[in-house]
């Protein structure tokens, strides 16, 4: 009996882990939606067996048509950085096309299940590379799709408005200021920086944290993703209509294309199974039977970001003050760059009013009734995560889409609130809130008075608010991923027309 072949493509992930968990939930939802396809997802070396783990952990039969590749080759080792990095770019590059080279020049043909695969087709990249797969078209002379993780208002204000070539985003415009030796001059300086469908912020605004190593970065990188934009034959943007109408509405004047919204590569269900017996389980039900729902507030800042050393006096003010309310607390320490004094974690440790783990099982720690709102530096994985579960969020913005992120949900949705008085470098002046500027003093004093506040509101009626806009925002979220909902919808439309179906 003759089966016929499957489908193939390549899918190019970024290097961090919210990117390539993500990423491998886009290609498991593309394999279970298309029966016909086979995925081949391109990875840095170091991550190969996190995905592996990863993928074996899923309960489906999908897993076995999503195949993880890389290469080891010594004359173009992948990254061993975050990926934040020049160099590192160039490795990516060197490092695809070596593989993909190889790749087309199999001469057997490989089978699964009596299936043949056929040749790759198609190659979809994470916009966050920045044209890998373009760097070697010569090579593959394949079409390529750009899969952004985050947000459309997000990839907007990387891309700018695509008004004209000339257009900057807002955070190229930033940074190519700063690596110029501008601090944001005076007359650009009040200029506010008005987005469609995001409320208007001051420019220095979209750079919260004062990160110099940045300067050199971002221009470059955003150079390279509007070459990509313009080589690209589509967009899927890992968010929904719903959550953001007016920027999905007006995005494709910043690609020239027609995007497809797919909706949050959100987990609706724990990829792991709960562990009775962690520390954290434990923690979080002992808190629940002492002090009730909604008696922790659960602290993580992901695998990458961290408050700045210099800031570390901010974040024991906050986290002193999340005690004084009457909350326990979970901070996890899974950054490299995660620093706090060991004596003063082991206090809170043996008070039993806090715990330090270097993981932990978010979406299992988000579903807990203990828990009471989430603090965070707002990446749209972790903040994604937390609103289909109902929980609230207090923003601590870094760097990138983490701003805009912190925008749509805390004042668009009115779903948590942002810290203003933890902000750095040019941000620590003022800020743009409802129509009136706020000072920001940046000292302890000033961030504890303002947790305090918002600790407080947390605890009233505003608190029920949000809950409740958080329950109903995370209810359209999930039902736009469930059959026959705009995600879903889009997804099926993306695949026709790739004729991946």
């Amino acid at each position: 009996m003759t089966y016929p072949p499957l489908k193939h493509i390549i899918f190019i992930i970024g290097p961090p882990w919210g990117h390539l968990r993500h990423g491998l939930k886009t290609s498991l939802r593309m394999v279970e939606k298309f029966p016909d396809l086979f995925i081949s997802v391109f990875v840095y070396h170091k991550e190969v067996s996190k995905a592996l783990k990863h993928l074996s952990a899923q309960p489906t039969v999908y897993p076995s048509r999503v195949r993880v590749v890389t290469t080891t080759n010594s004359d173009g080792d992948p990254l061993t950085t975050s990926g934040l990095d020049i160099s590192g770019v160039a490795s990516l590059e060197k490092s695809f096309g070596l593989w993909v080279t190889s790749e087309l020049q199999q001469a057997t043909v490989v089978q699964l299940d009596d299936r043949p695969i056929n040749k790759p087709s198609l190659i979809i990249e994470d916009f966050y590379v920045a044209g890998a797969a373009l760097a070697s078209k010569s090579i593959h002379g394949l079409p390529i799709v750009a899969w952004w993780s985050m947000t459309a208002a997000a990839l907007t204000n990387t891309l700018g408005h695509g008004e004209s070539d000339k257009s900057r985003g807002v955070f190229e415009n930033i940074y190519t200021l700063s690596e110029e030796g501008q601090q944001h001059p005076q007359e650009d300086s009040d200029s506010l920086i008005c987005m469609p469908g995001v409320p208007p912020r001051y420019k220095w605004e979209f750079a919260p944290q004062d990160l110099p190593f940045l300067q050199l970065i971002v221009p470059h990188v955003v150079a390279r993703m509007k070459i990509m934009a313009k080589h690209v034959r589509t967009v899927v943007i890992c968010s929904t209509v719903e959550f953001e109408p007016i920027p999905a509405a007006v995005f494709s004047n910043a690609v020239n294309t027609k995007p497809f919204f797919i909706g949050p590569s959100v987990d609706l269900a724990p990829t792991h199974q709960t562990e009775p017996e962690s520390p954290v389980t434990q923690f979080l039900d002992r808190a629940y039977t002492e002090k009730g729902a909604h008696s922790v507030i659960y602290v993580s800042f992901g695998t990458i970001f961290f408050p700045l050393p210099s800031s570390t006096s901010h974040l024991m003010t906050v986290l002193d003050e999340i005690l004084h309310a009457g909350f326990k607390f979970i901070l996890t320490l899974s950054s490299d760059t995660a620093q706090l004094d060991k004596s003063s974690m082991d206090g809170h440790v043996r008070a039993g009013n806090a715990i330090f783990p270097e993981w932990t099982n978010q979406t299992a720690v988000l579903e807990h009734p203990a828990i009471h709102y989430f603090l965070s530096h707002g990446g749209w994985n972790s903040s994604t995560e937390a609103i289909v579960r109902g929980v609230p969020m207090m923003f601590w913005p870094i760097m990138g889409d983490q701003i805009p992120n912190a925008v749509q949900i805390a004042e668009v949705h009115d779903c948590g609130f942002e810290l203003l008085q933890v902000r750095t470098g040019p941000a620590k002046s003022k800020a743009y809130q409802n129509g009136t500027e706020v000072e920001i003093v940046g000292t302890d004093d000033a961030v504890r008075e303002e947790i305090r506040n918002i600790l407080a509101l947390s605890k009233g009626p505003r608190g029920e608010h949000q809950r409740m806009n958080t329950r109903l925002l995370g209810k359209v979220i999930a039902n736009s991923l469930g059959p026959n909902g705009s995600g879903d919808i889009e997804l099926e439309k993306f695949g026709k027309a790739l004729e991946l179906a």
